[in-house]
């Protein structure tokens, strides 16, 4: 989808693309939650949760990338910006923590580079529950809230 606001000439803003955006502020909003103001190259101002961010070291003035997530029937824009370590479509290594069954579904819990645990259906690789290892190769599928979405991969 692209953003319907832009019509006079200037750069349209489309899903699944990655954009610049200047921090314009930090600020406390009625919800009682923080947010950065970002303005996009066409000079408009969008919010972004600044609590899933914490530990990407950002601050008003800096220069940041956001992949436009979504652009919604509203016309609002959800942004993701550029993880400060993992990329989408990379291979990365992660802590086991712990393996958890309910049901029929097996998960293993991972801990990402930030400390944040990440629950992951194993999905076929049932095996990493016997074999003792304490480390597992994931691909980032995406990243969301700033949480890596991880695939385990067969080794």
């Amino acid at each position: 989808m692209k953003y319907p606001g832009y019509d006079t000439g200037k750069v349209v803003l489309s899903e699944g693309i990655w954009y610049p955006f200047r921090i314009h502020k930090h600020v406390k909003l009625q919800d009682n939650e923080w947010y950065f103001i970002l303005q996009d190259i066409n000079g408009m101002k969008h919010f972004l949760p600044s609590g899933y961010y914490e530990n990407y070291k950002m601050e008003p003035g800096d220069e940041i990338s956001c992949l436009i997530d979504k652009i919604n029937c509203t016309g609002r824009i959800i942004l993701e910006p550029r993880h400060p370590y993992y990329h989408i479509n990379k291979i990365y290594k992660f802590d086991i923590i712990s393996f958890s069954k309910e049901g029929s579904i097996s998960t293993v819990v991972l801990r990402e580079i930030f400390g944040n645990s990440i629950e992951v259906p194993l999905c076929g690789n049932k095996k990493l529950i016997t074999n003792g290892r304490k480390k597992v190769s994931c691909l980032v599928k995406s990243i969301k809230k700033g949480i890596p979405i991880l695939e385990i991969l067969s080794e």
